[in-house]
């Protein structure tokens, strides 16, 4: 069965190019896209299609989905997701929110994870650092999002573009930079400030990357960080150097209009960098209209882009990105239990305890030996203290995760006793990490520094300085708190001390180097000449 909106691979290519040509050339990876219906921004998904055979075309999201960007290590999908689907103005970006989901898509126990509440417009830094856009009127807040193996996001604000960049009338779509240096961002006001511009963070200035009258917008910076391409429309695909080159080149041409009559938007740029993509179409509706994805040969050296391969061939396509590498990798991921915990932990007889769980890339999940959703809340009744324990399991990967919460029931109640709370090690150096480890009987609440915490675990701390802890837990008849000081101490200098007017680095010279052992050898005979010379 053919789906809709697309032509088998073989049929498409062979029409177009001849099948021996384009398999020679296609790379291996995945090409992640938005993909709908013409003039129904509702029925926008993720889709995405495995290179270079072209199958495995499936949707990944549920919708309403733009702006697929995939991270540097092809685990994780960054996206916009409408808050209303079917109604949303996608240039009002108050109106989107910011999502992650793997690059198997939603199914089999893997979920659309929201990172924010208002958002939109993501990109990824070399470090695996999410960063994505918050209107702020007409200009942008951007934040900066670290992930873990769950998706769970420690989120924080990067940067407000109106604070440093006020003379600006318009400044959103901004798209950072791997090394986290610079950005790119589409910028609207006058015929000077129409296009996108090059923002450096220190000090903050900026410099034109490429101008397409009022609609030069939708940013995209190579993966080297030296340059970035713009949607020209009728002016096609455009691009300029980073901020850093000196007589750095800008505004150029590297992807024409198809036709006088077609627009082009949707650029992209390949992780390995050695192919770019856009989308192409006659429709003024660039995103929701009748739109098809291209594929070019990038040579970087040159600034030049080879002929346009098509990918798609009927629908809405737009926003593609395309990562390069084999198809297993990246794995599925592992089966996890993201939260698992109780209302109360100490109880009565007769009381209930209500027990709230979810879980990620697992669709086999069980609760005391019963099945379960994978996430949900159950209200148990123990006659005496009772062990729970949450199995996560997938049909998919072999691994599993579990975890245990225990209810205690007590006839009477008792003091609540913190019986164990401490930082190993009790020290560190700035950079390192300890764990702090905890056990309390008879606490029906309790917290770590304000955030909920069970009875027994344990956590890694990186404090930046020195920094104390406070374990707080309540009981049935009283409550009681333990503080934890966990040191934190400067590294040491690697600077050797001053023996004779000049300082020598530790691993500044190597031991094969000859040159600089002579050299070290030099500068301390001249030191302790000097020495003796000023006793005489």
């Amino acid at each position: 069965m053919i789906r809709r909106g697309f032509l088998p691979g073989f049929v498409l290519f062979g029409l177009l190019l001849g099948p021996q040509a384009v398999w020679a050339q296609l790379p291996q990876g995945y090409l992640v896209w938005s993909r709908g219906n013409p003039d129904d921004p509702a029925s926008r998904q993720l889709y995405r299609m495995t290179l270079p055979a072209m199958d495995d075309q499936h949707a990944l999201t549920s919708g309403e989905d733009v702006e697929p960007r995939i991270s540097p290590d092809g685990k994780w999908i960054a996206y916009a997701k409408a808050k209303y689907p079917g109604g949303s103005d996608y240039h009002d970006f108050t109106l989107w929110r910011p999502y992650i989901v793997s690059i198997h898509g939603a199914t089999a126990g893997r979920k659309e994870i929201k990172i924010d509440d208002d958002g939109a417009w993501p990109s990824w830094s070399a470090s695996g650092a999410l960063f994505y856009n918050q209107a702020d009127g007409t200009q942008s807040r951007i934040m900066r999002a670290e992930l873990d193996d769950k998706g769970t996001a420690t989120k924080s604000r990067w940067l407000s573009t109106s604070t440093l960049f006020s003379a600006y009338v318009e400044l959103n779509e901004c798209f950072l930079s791997p090394d986290e240096s610079w950005f790119a961002g589409r910028t609207r006001g006058n015929a000077d400030q129409n296009g996108v511009s090059a923002f450096t963070v220190s000090p903050p200035q900026s410099s034109l990357v490429a101008r397409a009258g009022s609609i030069g917008c939708m940013p995209f910076v190579a993966p080297s960080g030296t340059f970035a391409i713009i949607a020209g429309a009728g002016l096609g695909i455009r691009w300029g150097q980073s901020p850093f080159f000196t007589n750095r080149i800008e505004d150029q041409l590297l992807i024409p209009p198809l036709t006088t009559a077609h627009l082009a938007y949707h650029p992209g740029i390949s992780s390995d960098e050695k192919w770019v993509l856009d989308a192409q179409g006659t429709d003024t509706d660039h995103n929701s209209g009748r739109y098809d994805l291209y594929l070019h040969t990038l040579d970087t050296a040159t600034m030049t882009a080879g002929t346009g391969q098509a990918l798609t061939a009927d629908g809405f396509n737009g926003w593609p990105h395309l990562w390069v590498g084999p198809p297993s990798a990246p794995p599925l991921p592992q089966p996890a239990i993201v939260d698992f915990h109780a209302s109360i932990y100490t109880i009565t007889p007769g009381e209930t305890a209500p027990l709230t769980w979810s879980t990620f890339g697992a669709d086999i999940v069980s609760l005391a030996g019963a099945p379960v959703a994978a996430d949900g809340t159950l209200a148990v009744q123990p006659a005496m203290t009772t062990a729970y324990t949450l199995v996560a399991q997938s049909s998919q990967v072999s691994d599993s995760d579990t975890r245990t919460v225990t209810i205690a029931v007590n006839p009477s109640p008792l003091p609540v006793s913190i019986d164990l709370f401490a930082a190993t090690p009790a020290r560190i150096t700035k950079g390192t990490s300890a764990i702090l480890s905890w056990q309390v009987s008879n606490a029906t609440t309790l917290s770590l520094d304000g955030v909920s915490v069970t009875p027994r675990g344990s956590i890694e701390a990186t404090p930046l300085a020195t920094t104390t802890y406070v374990l707080s837990a309540n009981g049935q008849i009283d409550t009681a708190t333990a503080p934890v000081t966990l040191i934190v101490d400067e590294p040491k200098s690697k600077l050797l001390p001053d023996r004779g007017g000049f300082v020598c680095s530790l691993g500044a010279l190597r031991a094969s180097d000859s040159r600089g052992w002579i050299l070290l050898l030099g500068l301390a005979g001249v030191a302790i000449w000097r020495r003796h010379r000023s006793r005489r």
